[in-house]
């Protein structure tokens, strides 16, 4: 994965990062993180969390560092094909659309 390369995960953006100094550890409950939650159907997407993730939050944005291969996917199997992330450390974001009516960005919403 080059520096500026992106892992598209349907609106969900997986980008290289640094974790910033302010970022909190995330307490993962679950064996996987939210990283772009559903508005109206619960498909989630999220990365499976185990031993060599960690999970962090900072001003809203979730990051990850990781020494191993993990996966995103969809908590509905059928709806995006999982996708595996190297071991690195990333930023979670969504991808934005042009609305010409309003003339904005919006965040695109499943």
């Amino acid at each position: 994965m080059n520096k500026n390369q992106v892992i598209l995960h349907g609106e969900c953006m997986v980008f290289k990062s640094e974790i910033p100094k302010n970022a909190k550890k995330i307490m993962v409950k679950q064996d996987y993180q939210i990283v772009a939650p559903s508005e109206t159907t619960g498909n989630h997407h999220v990365v499976d969390v185990h031993p060599g993730v960690t999970m962090f939050e900072s001003d809203g944005k979730i990051f990850m560092e990781t020494t191993v291969d993990t996966t995103i996917r969809c908590l509905v199997k059928e709806r995006h094909d999982a996708v595996t992330i190297p071991a690195g450390t990333y930023e979670f974001g969504s991808q934005q659309e042009f609305d010409p009516f309003t003339a904005r960005l919006n965040a695109v919403r499943d």
